[in-house]
C-alpha cells in the first residue's frame, strides 16, 4: 500500500489535471473554429502552442506528482515541489500571454473568443493553485518563497498600449525559453519597441557589452551563467548604472527578488508575467531613463545625451582638447526690448533663439549655454569630431540661412530687420563641469572661448556678420566660401588674430567681390596705399554697400594722411570689445 501524497503535492495535482485537461480540449476546439473565420496565421500558431502547454502541464503533473509517487513510494520532497513550481510557472505564461495576444486579433469569431476566455481562465485559476498553501512547505537549505503575483482583472485589457506610450526603446530579452522569448518580442514589439535576444546567460552579457540597451529583462535560470551572476557582472562593468534590468523568474522564493535588487536590478516580476504589470513596469523604467536623460539634453543633442548617460566617465573629469567655439548674439536686443517690453520680447528672442539652438543641434554640437540674446555652442567635445570648425561653419551658415523667414514672422513685431552676428574659434581648451559641486554646468574654458566671443563682438566694428578665425581656418577639412578680412588685435589678448568672413557662396557677386577684395588688403598690407585705394574705389562703386571695403577705404585713406613718422602697421587694433 502506497503512503498519502503530502498535502501540497495533493492540492496541486487536484487544482491542476483537470484545469490543464480542459485547457487542452478548449485549444482544440479554438483550432476547429478557425476555419470559420479569416484569422492570421499567427492565430493558429498561438493556439497550437497553447495546446502543447496544457498536455505538457498535464503530463508533468501526471509524472512527478503521481505516477513517479506510486513507482517509487517516495514522497515529494519540498525542494523538488519547489522546482515543480517553476517549471509550472513557465508553461503557465506561454499560455496566458498567448491568450492575451490573441484576444488582439479582430478577425476572431465569437465561439473562439469564447474558448480563449475560458482558456485564460483555466490559466490563472491554476497560477492561484500553484501560489497556493506555500506555507505547508518549509525547507532551511532554500531562500523564502516569493510572494504570488495577483491574478489580472477579467475585463481588463492586457496588451492594448497605454493611452500615452512613451518614446521607442531598445530592450534586451534574456531567457533561455523560446516561447518566452518570442512571446515577450511580440508583445514589446506591439508596444512600439525594437528588441534582441539572448538564449544563455553568457550571451546576454555579451550583447550587454556590444550594444547600447535602455532595459534588459533576465530571467534567473540560464544555462552557462544564471541571472545573479550576470547581474553581478553588469555592476562590475558599470552597465547597471544606466541600463535598467527587470528580473523575470518563476523561481518560488522572495528571497531571489530580495538578492536580486541588492545586487542592482530595479524591479522583481515573477512568473507567469502579468502583462498589464510588465507594461507598467517597463514604461516606468524607460520614463526614468528618459527623465535623466532630458536632464543633459539641455546641453547636448538626444543621441549624445544617451551616450554619455551610458558614458558617465566621460563627463566626470575635465579635459583639453582642440574644440571650436561658436557664439551668436542678436543685434540691436537692448533697444528692441525697450521698445517691446518684456512679454512681446521674451516671445521674439525665444522664437530666435530656438532656432539658432536647433542649427547648433542639427550639426551635433553642444549648447553650452544662454546669457541673454547671446548662445554660446562648442564642437569637438565630449566626444571627439575630427570635422569640429566645419560643424562650427555649418551651423553659422545654417542660422543665416534661418534669418529670412525669422525677419518675415517678427518684422511687424520688432519694427526693425532681425539679425545677428556670428563668431568663430578654433583651438585648445578645457572642457568639463564648468560648474561647481552643486549646480553641473558643461562648458569650455580658456583663452580659445575668449577670442570667439571677441570675435563675434567685431562683427559691429569690421561690419561682417560672420567671421571666424586663421585657427579655424586651419581646422577646415573642406574649403568654404569666405574672404580674408585682414590682421586685428583685440582686447586683453595680445596675439593678432586672421580674420575671415564666411558668406552665403549663392550671394550676388560675392564670387567676383571676394578675391577683388583680398587684393586690395594684400596691397595695403604691403602698404601700396595707392594702389589699394584705386582697386577698392573700383569695388565700392561695384559694391557701395560692403562694409569691410568701406572700412579698408577708410583705413587706408588715414594711413595716406598720417602725418607722423611712425612705422607702418597693418594690424588694425580694435576699437572695443
Amino acid at each position: 500500500m502506497s503512503e498519502p501524497l503530502p498535502s501540497a503535492a495533493t492540492a496541486l495535482r487536484i487544482d491542476i489535471e483537470e484545469r490543464a485537461d480542459s485547457m487542452s480540449s478548449a485549444a482544440q476546439m479554438a483550432l476547429d473554429g478557425l476555419a470559420e473565420c479569416s484569422a492570421p496565421a499567427d492565430a493558429k500558431q498561438d493556439l497550437q502552442r497553447v495546446q502543447e502547454s496544457a498536455r505538457a502541464i498535464y503530463r508533468m503533473v501526471h509524472k512527478e506528482l503521481v505516477a513517479r509517487h506510486f513507482r517509487t513510494l517516495e514522497i515529494p520532497a519540498a525542494e523538488e515541489l519547489h522546482r515543480i513550481r517553476h517549471d509550472l510557472r513557465g508553461l503557465l505564461q506561454n499560455i496566458l500571454m498567448r491568450c492575451e495576444l490573441l484576444t488582439e486579433e479582430e478577425l476572431l469569431s465569437a465561439t473562439v473568443r469564447d474558448e480563449v476566455a475560458g482558456i485564460r481562465r483555466n490559466a490563472r485559476e491554476c497560477v492561484e493553485a500553484v501560489n497556493a498553501n506555500r506555507d505547508a512547505i518549509v525547507r532551511e537549505d532554500v531562500t523564502p518563497h516569493l510572494l504570488p503575483d495577483t491574478p489580472p482583472d477579467e475585463t481588463v485589457d492586457l496588451v492594448r498600449p497605454a493611452p500615452a506610450p512613451i518614446a521607442a526603446a531598445r530592450i534586451l530579452i534574456a531567457d533561455d525559453s523560446v516561447q518566452s522569448r518570442e512571446l515577450l518580442s511580440r508583445f514589446l514589439v506591439r508596444l512600439g519597441h525594437s528588441v534582441a535576444c539572448a538564449a544563455t546567460g553568457r550571451e546576454a552579457l555579451e550583447c550587454a557589452q556590444a550594444e547600447e540597451f535602455d532595459l534588459i529583462l533576465l530571467d534567473l535560470i540560464m544555462p552557462e551563467l544564471n541571472g545573479f551572476e550576470v547581474l553581478e557582472a553588469l555592476r562590475r562593468l558599470g552597465i547597471l548604472h544606466h541600463t535598467p534590468v527587470i528580473l523575470i523568474s518563476g523561481m518560488d522564493t522572495e528571497g531571489n527578488a530580495i538578492h536580486g535588487i541588492e545586487l542592482g536590478a530595479e524591479d522583481f516580476l515573477p512568473r507567469p508575467v502579468n502583462l498589464k504589470v510588465l507594461r507598467a513596469r517597463v514604461n516606468s523604467s524607460l520614463e526614468r531613463q528618459r527623465l535623466r536623460e532630458r536632464e543633459l539634453a539641455q546641453y547636448f543633442t538626444p543621441q549624445l545625451a544617451r551616450h554619455l548617460l551610458r558614458h558617465p566617465e566621460v563627463l566626470a573629469t575635465g579635459r583639453s582638447t582642440v574644440v571650436s567655439v561658436l557664439f551668436c548674439d542678436i543685434v540691436g536686443f537692448s533697444s528692441v526690448s525697450e521698445r517691446l517690453g518684456p512679454q512681446e520680447t521674451i516671445r521674439w528672442i525665444g522664437a530666435v533663439l530656438g532656432a539658432m539652438s536647433g542649427c547648433v543641434m542639427a550639426e551635433d554640437g553642444v549648447l553650452v549655454d544662454y546669457s541673454g540674446d547671446q548662445i554660446m555652442a562648442l564642437w569637438g567635445a565630449p566626444t571627439d569630431q575630427p570635422d569640429h570648425a566645419d560643424r562650427a561653419c555649418r551651423c553659422a551658415a545654417a542660422m543665416m540661412a534661418v534669418l529670412p523667414a525669422l525677419d518675415a514672422d517678427w518684422q511687424g513685431v520688432v519694427g526693425q530687420s532681425t539679425k545677428v552676428t556670428i563668431g568663430i574659434n578654433s583651438g585648445e581648451a578645457f572642457v568639463g563641469n564648468i560648474g561647481t559641486a552643486q549646480k553641473f554646468k558643461y562648458g569650455a574654458l580658456g583663452n580659445t572661448v575668449n577670442l570667439a566671443s571677441r570675435v563675434q563682438s567685431a562683427a559691429k566694428y569690421v561690419r561682417a556678420p560672420v567671421m571666424f578665425t586663421g585657427s579655424s581656418r586651419q581646422c577646415l577639412l573642406q574649403s568654404v566660401p569666405s574672404r580674408r578680412l585682414g590682421k586685428v588685435r583685440v582686447n586683453n589678448i595680445e596675439e593678432t588674430v586672421d580674420l575671415y568672413e564666411l558668406y552665403d557662396a549663392r550671394s550676388p557677386g560675392m564670387a567676383a567681390l571676394a578675391p577683388a577684395y583680398e587684393t586690395a588688403l594684400t596691397s595695403f598690407e604691403q602698404q601700396a596705399l595707392h594702389s589699394a585705394s584705386a582697386l577698392l574705389g573700383d569695388l565700392l562703386v561695384k559694391y557701395p554697400q560692403d562694409g569691410p571695403s568701406l572700412l579698408l577705404m577708410s583705413r587706408t585713406v588715414q594711413e595716406m594722411l598720417r602725418n607722423d613718422a611712425g612705422p607702418f602697421d597693418p594690424v588694425w587694433t580694435l576699437p572695443g570689445k
